[in-house]
């Protein structure tokens, strides 16, 4: 699961000092300890969403999708506190979402040790994500994929029922990295 890059819907800029190293370095996992409260502007777009796309990659939920998660049960997730401005005002009805749910290390199975014919450094290809360890949240992440959402598709299925904004899905089998 990821918030999409679409113009038409607000895109963040994050004041990355409100979070210290909570804003590049931590987890989704991680963020559920943060007990600051990160600050954005929005910088581009006319349209608020239910997931808000910001330069960090960091899930920024709307009331709405947290109100779907509590109804429907949903497991693996926690909040953190954020401030949205526009124009120097703020923009309520925003939290962060740590997803805390556990999938264990990626399936070793699906990497391959590559290297660089230019520079001679060796790195890793992933051919698709496949939790080893999974704790059965609905939404979780991988020990060695931690900036990357994964639900189960009873998340999918609710999303859509309930037209959950700026929100894309894609199959985990078909995530490719180098």
């Amino acid at each position: 699961m990821s918030s999409g890059i679409a113009t038409k819907y607000f895109f963040l800029d994050s004041d990355s000092a409100s979070m210290g190293p909570a804003a590049a370095d931590w987890s989704y996992r991680q963020l559920a300890e943060f007990k600051g409260i990160a600050e954005f502007n929005i910088i581009k777009g006319t349209t608020p969403a239910d997931f808000l796309e910001n330069g960090l990659v960091l899930l920024i939920a709307s009331n709405r999708v947290i109100k779907i998660l509590h109804e429907n049960q949903l497991s693996g997730f926690s909040t953190y506190r954020v401030r949205i401005r526009r124009n120097n005002s703020d923009v309520p009805g925003y939290h962060g979402l740590a997803i805390i749910g556990r999938g264990g290390p990626n399936d070793k199975s699906l990497e391959e040790s590559r290297i660089d014919p230019r520079s001679g450094k060796s790195y890793r290809k992933i051919n698709g994500l496949r939790p080893t360890a999974w704790d059965g949240s609905d939404l979780f992440t991988l020990d060695d994929a931690y900036r990357v959402a994964l639900t189960t598709e009873r998340v999918r299925t609710i999303f859509r029922k309930e037209k959950v904004t700026n929100c894309i899905f894609e199959p985990a089998k078909e995530f490719h990295t180098v």
